[in-house]
């Protein structure tokens, strides 16, 4: 007995969209919506949930994600939001711009999508009225429940021959098993799921024609779904055992489900009326009819005219040059039918052609190929500015190794190469495109060098812009350094005289104090010239100092330097409360000198005269889970309001004359932080300020 299937068709990856037509009806009632204004995205989601193949092309452009409600009208909504309105009103002109390669015809596709609408809608009922917690979910079932039936007659070789022969769908089943090893409700189940569908809605979709007796026992959205097909089939037939079989199913009395068939009925025929479609019986009870004898829908646009509409998107497209590449990859799905291409580039100033940078495929910028290579189809669709298409040859790698490894790169057998050139640059759009798929007539190929053409304009232009920041950056970078340089150059020349005159003083000069001042201010003149060499520098040599400070000493240093300059000549009394025995902070010297000096200069400024400025510094603090030691600058200057303690450390220059102000409070921060400790600032007006500084203990 056997026990597993294997499949004798061809199914590719994606299907193409240029081979499963969606209803010209139903596209242009969207196009209508879609183009009177500021469309309501739940308007357009009702009209597109009324076409099983619309809904299968945007589901499977943006498969559902797992944590997606199950609701399909909002699902839609939110991709049309999410979607360029131009890109769906070409979208739905693609649609109404009839296909000659087209094996589904007009009438074949009416019947099917009015038996799709009609058991998306019987399911959604039965759901409602059985008790089913998410009606959402059988109606996205039903709808998509034949949608498997299109692809075979597009698909697979006298398909059409046998729905002719074949009077009934269970009888076609048993034929496309014998023929095929799988029927079109696996096939159908398949795309669903390619569509990101919840595995519940696969199955129900998969088991839609089994037998009744075989399903009583399955989860309840499988039954309801199979009960619908019965009563679709039994509005026709009015074969009672098609009655029984949805009674069994759905455990309801046969007169609700006899209830419930006319009203939808009249909801179906009432939809298809407001669409301009002819409903007959036949239409909603099975999802093919006779082929070739449908008329042109009342109301339906000019191809000519439609043509044209293609053409103005494609050029007008893509204005959002940050986004053109994902704009390019969905245009691509929705109106080429198409997986999004890979770019080969070839530089104006000459050189091969290379492979664009790509996240999907991390090698591909490290491909070139050569423009004359006589067995490369890219470069031969460079070279003859025309469309080539690559067949992988049965024993690889074929006549040129990039092209096969291409294709296997796409997950492709074929390759559709579109040339271009923006006059910024040239090159080839390769498009994964099964080899002996057929890349659709005239229009089609236009449509896709329209959409190449305007998608790369907007992608190289975003290139272009792009280097010329870089360039530009790298400019004022080259700039910045020369500037920095040639300033430490110049303030060097001084700092040596100063230091050099202070040498000399300090020899003349026999003042203990005075000559200890002098020594301080000999070693800050060494901290200004390590800064300005640093702030020049950038090849990182420039030798470290410690990473630890002696938090008292500096104290110490600062006060006895600065605190007749910046204090005492203000009338305001400096008082320092530190300990001998600190121990060392996590910060370098110069660094913690320049935080102190800074803040002050800020205290100096602020504070009146006859104010004072307290200075502490204690060990022994847990901050952060981790020992630290506390320094605290304290004035009472006239404070600050709390809007300015919000922003004050934040970048950009101040006026240092007002309270607490200055420019070197963001640099402040920077230095604490980068060193892993923390300041904060407390203030109230009229009370003063009071910074906190904890810093890590030196290992």
């Amino acid at each position: 007995m056997q026990t597993t299937r294997t499949s004798l068709l061809r199914r590719p990856a994606v299907v193409p969209t240029i081979r499963l037509p969606g209803l010209r009806e139903t596209a242009t009632a969207l196009l209508r919506v879609l183009s009177g204004g500021a469309p309501s995205a739940r308007e357009a989601a009702r009209i597109i949930t009324l076409d099983p193949v619309l809904v299968f092309e945007l589901l499977q452009t943006a498969p559902l994600e797992k944590n997606e409600s199950a609701s399909l009208l909002e699902a839609i909504a939110q991709r049309i939001d999410n979607t360029d309105s131009g890109l769906l009103q070409a979208w739905a002109l693609r649609h109404i711009v009839q296909q000659a390669q087209h094996r589904v015809d007009i009438g074949v596709h009416r019947h099917h999508c009015l038996h799709s609408q009609f058991v998306a809608e019987l399911s959604s009922q039965i759901a409602r009225e059985s008790g089913y917690v998410s009606p959402d979910e059988a109606y996205s079932a039903g709808l998509l429940h034949d949608i498997g039936l299109l692809w075979l007659i597009e698909y697979a070789d006298d398909y059409l021959q046998m729905l002719v022969d074949i009077p009934d769908e269970r009888t076609l089943t048993a034929s496309e098993l014998e023929r095929f090893n799988e029927d079109h409700a696996e096939i159908s189940s398949i795309l669903a799921s390619r569509c990101g569908l919840p595995a519940g809605i696969s199955d129900a979709i998969a088991l839609h024609q089994a037998e009744a007796a075989s399903l009583v026992t399955a989860h309840p959205l499988v039954r309801i779904t199979a009960a619908a097909e019965e009563l679709a089939n039994y509005r026709t037939t009015q074969a009672p055992l098609s009655l029984e079989n949805a009674c069994r199913l759905t455990r309801l009395d046969g007169s609700i489900l006899v209830s419930l068939l006319a009203d939808t009925t009249r909801t179906i025929q009432d939809r298809a009326g407001a669409l301009g479609l002819p409903v007959e019986t036949a239409m909603l009870s099975r999802p093919w009819g006779p082929a070739g004898n449908a008329a042109t829908s009342p109301g339906s646009i000019d191809s000519g005219i439609a043509r044209a509409a293609l053409g103005a998107f494609a050029r007008s497209s893509f204005g959002r040059g940050s986004s053109a590449w994902t704009d390019f990859s969905l245009a691509s799905r929705l109106l080429l039918g198409l997986d999004a291409p890979v770019l080969f580039i070839k530089p104006l100033e000459g050189g091969d052609l290379t492979g664009a940078a790509n996240p999907a495929h991390p090698g591909l910028n490290q491909i070139s190929i050569a423009i004359d290579d006589p067995n490369s189809v890219i470069a031969e669709a460079y070279r003859d500015n025309v469309e080539t298409r690559f067949q992988a040859s049965p024993r690889p790698p074929g006549r040129c190794a990039a092209d096969w490894q291409l294709a296997r790169w796409l997950a492709s057998d074929g390759l559709l190469c579109v040339p271009w050139n923006n006059g910024l640059e040239s090159g080839v759009a390769v498009f994964p495109c099964p080899s002996n798929e057929n890349a659709g007539d005239e229009t089609d190929h236009n449509l896709r060098r329209l959409l190449t053409d305007a998608a790369t304009v907007r992608i190289s232009e975003r290139n272009s812009e792009e280097r010329m920041r870089r360039e530009v950056e790298e400019t004022v970078g080259r700039r910045y350094v020369d500037h920095a340089r040639r300033i430490a150059h110049e303030a060097s020349n001084p700092l040596t005289v100063i230091k050099t005159y202070l040498g000399i003083i300090d020899e003349k000069v026999e003042d203990a104090t005075l000559k200890e001042q002098l020594n301080l201010l000999s070693d800050e003149l060494d901290r200004v010239g390590a800064l300005i060499r640093k702030t020049s520098d950038f090849t990182g040599t420039l030798p470290a100092g410690p990473a630890h400070s002696g938090v008292a000493e500096i104290l110490h240093d600062l006060r006895a330097l600065y605190g007749e300059a910046l204090f005492a000549r203000r009338g305001i009394h400096f008082e320092l409360h530190t300990s001998p025995n600190l121990p060392a902070a996590a910060i370098p010297p110069d660094a913690l000198k320049q935080v102190l000096l800074n803040l002050f200069k800020n205290a100096a400024e602020a504070i009146p005269e006859g104010g004072k400025l307290t200075v502490s510094a204690v060990a022994g603090i847990n901050a952060n889970g981790s020992p630290c030691l506390e320094i605290r600058v304290v004035d009472n200057g006239p404070g600050m309001p709390p809007e300015r303690v919000q922003t004050l450390f934040a970048g950009g220059p101040r006026n240092s004359t007002k309270p607490g102000g200055g420019v070197g409070l963001a640099v402040v921060r920077d230095l604490v932080t980068t060193n892993g400790g923390t300041i904060l600032c407390r203030s109230q007006l009229g009370s003063g300020t009071v910074f906190q500084i904890f810093m890590p203990l030196a290992a």
